[in-house]
């Protein structure tokens, strides 16, 4: 065994390879971008594939999924995915979007006594002060008018409001109260152009600083900010617009918005999950930038065995829970049942 040691003189490797016509020049430019382009690539999920709903009990799972069959048409999935959690459902209200997944602890679960009490607390409270995490979830429909009657017509009766978008100011927007006080907003948009009337538009979120979120989203999920304006910023991940504000911007008080703790668990929009080809790249580059991890990737498995999925959990800085999952031979959106059924 040879040992060799090779002395690179920069200056003349620059001027020769950048200053000049070189071939290699092109070469080691045409290497660097790919290079940074499958960093990119390697780290950005396939989609938003679901917006995790948890809930106190079974009673109240059912009124959830009642609440987004009856006024926005959500249906199950033409395929329904191995489930290992026996006391969770899935709801789409357009093809190959996001799932609403809807959830409540099992017997077995350690946060079942923690919700059922936070939820006596919670009912015993007059007002319900603000959490950092998801503020809402938006969902798009062409009319707001048309909308609103047909949900009063459904028997919502929930309270209704006029509402303004922190990033869209002049977008027609009202803002609903759903079964656990958490918000959904309808937002107007007369241009789109989708079998169904309903899809989610976008994710809000408080956050308590928007430049560590920024960083976080971007580190970890490739992100793109496609706009930013004060304390207010739009990211594009995957398929699916994330808006997050401080809470100035939402006409919030910061001393009364509370952290994101799980030990004091409030039934709410509890995580996000993203699909990947491979998670691991994306639980890299959070253990390289010191993000917290909850679990490594790992199979999920049911009754010992091996399921098609494997997953990692991770935390925001706002503590708010983001999934990197894989699903074996899955790489887009689910569909619907009954537009699958029509082909």
């Amino acid at each position: 065994m040879v040992n060799c040691t090779i002395f690179f003189d920069y200056d003349t490797l620059f001027q020769s390879y950048f200053l000049t016509d070189s071939p290699m020049k092109y070469i080691l430019l045409t290497f660097l971008l790919l290079f940074c382009c499958l960093k990119s690539i390697s780290q950005k999920p396939i989609l938003l594939d679901n917006i995790h709903y948890y809930v106190s009990d079974s009673a109240k799972k059912q009124t959830a999924i009642n609440y987004f069959k009856t006024f926005f048409m959500g249906r199950e999935m033409a395929e329904q995915p191995m489930n290992p959690l026996s006391n969770t459902d899935f709801i789409l209200l357009r093809s190959e979007e996001a799932t609403i997944t809807i959830s409540f602890p099992d017997s077995a679960s350690r946060l079942k006594d923690d919700i059922l009490k936070s939820r006596e607390k919670l009912n015993n409270d007059a007002k319900i002060l603000p959490t950092y995490g998801i503020r809402w979830i938006a969902i798009n429909t062409k009319s707001i008018k048309k909308t609103v009657k047909k949900l009063l017509k459904a028997g919502y009766d929930f309270a209704l409001q006029d509402f303004t978008l922190p990033t869209e100011p002049d977008v027609n927007a009202v803002a609903m109260w759903d079964f656990d006080n958490n918000i959904t907003v309808l937002v107007e948009r007369p241009k789109m152009k989708f079998k169904t009337p309903f899809g989610i538009d976008h994710i809000q979120l408080l956050v308590k600083n928007l430049e560590d979120n920024i960083k976080f989203y971007q580190d970890v999920l490739s992100s793109e900010v496609l706009e930013k304006t004060g304390r207010s910023a739009v990211l594009k991940i995957g398929n699916q617009r994330i808006v997050m504000s401080e809470p100035e911007v939402l006409g919030l008080v910061r001393e009364q918005v509370l952290e994101n703790d799980f030990k004091n668990f409030i039934p709410s929009i509890h995580h996000l999950g993203f699909l990947y080809e491979d998670i691991e790249p994306a639980f890299y580059a959070a253990q390289a930038n010191n993000y917290k991890i909850i679990s490594e990737p790992k199979v999920v498995l049911f009754n010992k065995k091996p399921t098609p999925y494997t997953h990692c959990l991770l935390m925001s800085p706002d503590n708010l829970q983001i999934e990197l999952q894989e699903e074996e031979g899955r790489f887009s959106g689910r569909k619907m049942y009954k537009e699958s059924k029509k082909k």
